[in-house]
């Protein structure tokens, strides 16, 4: 098998792009694949940006789907000619089988909005908090593999101390401040880290807590602002696929959905405070260990 790059951000917009102008024809996936003599799986595939297409394989496509007007060919044919190679995470291919496309888009995202309601999320992780989670996740991973993983994640959070850097904002479901992951002393270091990266005023931060109740929210979610893909795309990390969402009308619902989660969680501040009251508890909680033994 060829060693081509991983998706990016071009590959995911000029999926969009052909998916986009297949409903213009009317055609259904089965039709397209008859029409283009590819697979109904190989045009799914192109459409959400999972595979990047070769430069040569584009014109026969818009051909096929009676795209004529040089421009938006022109246009088009430029999406797969972008320098992909150059970035960083295209070393990290080895172990990258599900994030790579996320990562790109997340790279060129002007805004960040986040719910989690399991882990932290990758951006705010600590190495040893993000280690624990890849060795859990998979036992079979090899130590090399957790290690790249982990190294990856750690090079995400670059985007936080750039010029400039996106607006991002997270809300966290109370549970995951109170899941001890990595056993206490693992986890008061990364709600410590919390502390200090909040103090910086990188990252807007608030916690939905228990008595906030029943929420709007089915699960974890991004809602990723990238001008290159002209919008608000919706990314859902399920447990072996990225699943991205650009239609408008499903979009909304979640920009809708993240606002109700915002207005039921704890301000900012008193966010912020109960992290420090929570590393705290950890803290405390060590040092009668260290006494008792």
């Amino acid at each position: 098998m060829p060693d081509e790059p991983t998706p990016d951000v071009r590959t995911v917009r000029l999926g969009l792009e052909l998916r986009h102008i297949r409903l213009e024809q009317n055609l259904t996936l089965q039709k397209a694949h008859e029409l283009l003599n590819r697979s109904v799986s190989s045009v799914s595939r192109i459409e959400k940006g999972q595979v990047k297409l070769p430069e040569r394989d584009l014109p026969p496509i818009l051909d096929a789907y009676g795209i004529t007007d040089p421009t938006r060919r022109k246009a088009l044919q430029a999406l797969t000619r972008g320098p992909s190679a150059k970035d960083w995470w295209q070393s990290y291919r080895d172990v990258l089988t599900v994030y790579p496309t996320f990562i790109s888009m997340e790279n060129e995202a002007a805004r960040i909005r986040a719910f989690e309601s399991i882990f932290l999320p990758g951006l705010l992780q600590t190495a040893e908090y993000a280690r624990e989670i890849f060795s859990v996740g998979r036992p079979e991973r090899s130590a090399l593999e957790i290690k790249r993983l982990t190294d990856v994640r750690i090079k995400r959070q670059q985007i936080l101390r750039r010029t400039p850097r996106p607006d991002v904002h997270v809300i966290l479901a109370e549970s995951t401040l109170r899941q001890c992951v990595g056993g206490p002393e693992v986890m008061q270091r990364q709600l410590q880290h919390l502390v200090e990266v909040l103090a910086l005023g990188r990252v807007g931060l608030q916690i939905l807590p228990f008595t906030a109740g029943a929420h709007p929210a089915l699960g974890s979610f991004n809602i990723l602002t990238v001008p290159a893909l002209g919008g608000d795309i919706v990314h859902i990390d399920e447990t072996s696929r990225s699943r991205f969402v650009d239609d408008e009308a499903i979009t909304g619902r979640y920009l809708d959905v993240y606002e109700r989660l915002s207005i039921a969680a704890l301000p900012e501040d008193d966010s912020r405070r109960q992290i420090e009251h929570l590393a705290y508890e950890l803290q405390s909680q060590a040092k009668e260990r260290l006494r008792q033994a």
